[in-house]
């Protein structure tokens, strides 16, 4: 499933529509409803409006205006459940509730309640039509009445804080959405012993909705030998191209180009969403350890975890989905606590669009993998991560329940190579300085792979762990 626009559904409510205040001005604050409409459908949200009609046409000159619609003001209980069946029926991600003026709160309980997504409760900084009392009414209102995913945004749409604040919230709130709809390809079972990176089919649904298609990894390698010359040369030549590879298509390319087809083939066969895959060590014995069919796939946008580590996919996945920026599985090798610096490898994969530049070198870039864990030849990005953002994240499973480890920092190049040191001098690294405590991120490491994102997304998800009731470990 790939990211999309946010779907919000945007209801404009008071209980004094159409008046007047003492000074003469249309009490109810409807010029910055719209002009906070607007500020969201320029950060990308597409609105279900009701009757299809915006508060405001055309120019909006001030924050309160006489010339709105009032006919789409959600001011009755009529009103209010024709806009929950609206919402209900084009399936919006989340509810932005704008308030006017002050309003009586009982009537929009219900009415949110049936439509059944999380609710942006939005309301103004400023002292005209006072409008902060409906804010705080409804949010008392749906507290009482056990509403678990409510969000209130306090300060006017020309504040880029503010909009920042409400586009987390909306952003999180399709991402869940996403996540319901998602289908999940397992190939093959635990990986090198790895228990806490095991999925839980039943807890899965329950608790982010996503469910699980149950294959063999063996079976990537039975269907991979039934592709022709052609579509593997047409594959080598796009890995040259990406990497500027000079490294010929022998047995091992060959048959990662192949493990990447057949992979491709039954992801459109399944409909798969995101996958995993058991390398070790059914596919590093009797066929391949699919390093650059791994690194392929995550430069196209799909999400190929690899090891079995099912946890880590999941991870990957909801960052895909809050951003195109690349990603990277990798093992947490070393942690400078004093210094803050988490350095990172893998054993082969990295995606195409974290290599830096440097190390593009042709004879360099794609090498002949490490023999540690593998029967037969195998192949390894050989290159460190480019500079840049970073956050780093991972799903951990506890006796209990879930919680997520999120620690954001940046991806840096550091003077010295450390790969030499770990004895493996030709493997995908990274360096990743991070902005927040070192000792607590040793502390919650309860897997030895973490996920980065090389993009600021720390408090997107944050707002997604709450809609999704597990606990954010902000390092």
């Amino acid at each position: 499933m790939n990211r999309r626009k946010p779907k919000i559904g945007f209801m404009v409510a008071t209980s004094h529509n159409r008046t007047i205040d003492e000074l003469g001005r249309p009490f109810p604050v409807m010029g910055m409803a719209e002009m906070a409409l607007r500020a969201l459908e320029r950060e990308g949200c597409e609105a279900v409006l009701y009757k299809g009609k915006r508060i405001v046409d055309g120019e909006v000159k001030d924050i309160q205006v006489p010339n709105y619609n009032a006919d789409v003001v959600i001011d009755n209980r009529r009103s209010a459940m024709e806009v929950a069946e609206l919402f209900r029926r084009e399936d919006v991600d989340a509810v932005v509730f704008f308030a006017t003026s002050f309003l009586w709160a009982n009537l929009y309980v219900q009415p949110l309640k049936i439509i059944g997504k999380p609710v942006l409760i939005w309301v103004g900084d400023r002292l005209e039509g006072c409008e902060a009392i409906g804010a705080w009414a409804l949010k008392g209102a749906l507290e009482v009445a056990g509403f678990k995913h409510v969000k209130t945004i306090y300060g006017t749409p020309d504040n880029p804080k503010v909009i920042r604040e409400a586009m987390n919230f909306i952003e999180a709130s399709r991402v869940k959405q996403q996540l319901s709809r998602s289908l999940f390809g397992r190939f093959g079972s635990m990986a090198l012993g790895g228990l806490s990176a095991l999925m839980d089919d039943a807890d899965w649904i329950r608790k982010f909705g996503v469910t699980a298609e149950h294959l063999e990894s063996l079976t990537l390698a039975a269907m991979a030998e039934k592709f022709g010359e052609k579509e593997i040369k047409e594959v080598y030549e796009r890995i040259r191209k990406l990497t500027k590879t000079s490294y010929p298509c022998d047995q091992a390319m060959e048959r990662n180009i192949r493990i990447y087809l057949a992979h491709r083939k039954l992801i459109e066969k399944y409909n798969l969403d995101f996958t995993v895959i058991k390398c070790f060590f059914e596919l590093s014995e009797n066929y391949v350890p699919p390093c650059i069919a791994q690194s392929l796939l995550l430069e196209e946008g799909f999400v190929a975890s690899c090891t079995g580590d099912d946890l880590g996919a999941l991870t990957m996945y909801i960052m895909r989905l809050f951003s195109d920026a690349p990603i990277l599985q990798a093992d947490v090798e070393q942690i400078v606590v004093d210094k803050k610096l988490v350095r990172l490898a893998t054993c082969g994969a990295m995606q195409f669009g974290l290599i830096r530049e440097k190390d593009k070198i042709p004879e360099e870039v794609i090498v002949k993998g490490p023999e540690l864990e593998r029967a037969v030849p195998s192949l390894s990005i050989n290159a460190i991560a480019k500079a840049g953002p970073a956050t780093c994240a991972r799903i951990i499973k506890f006796s209990d329940g879930y919680k997520m480890l999120i620690a954001p920092g940046e991806i840096i190049e550091e003077d010295k190579d450390f790969r030499p040191d770990l004895g493996w001098p030709k493997i995908p690294a990274a360096t990743v300085k991070l902005a927040g405590d070192a000792s607590k991120f040793v502390e919650n490491l309860l897997h030895q792979y973490i996920i980065v994102c090389q993009d600021d997304i720390a408090d997107k998800l944050v707002e997604l762990c709450k809609l999704l009731d597990i606990e954010p470990i902000i390092c």
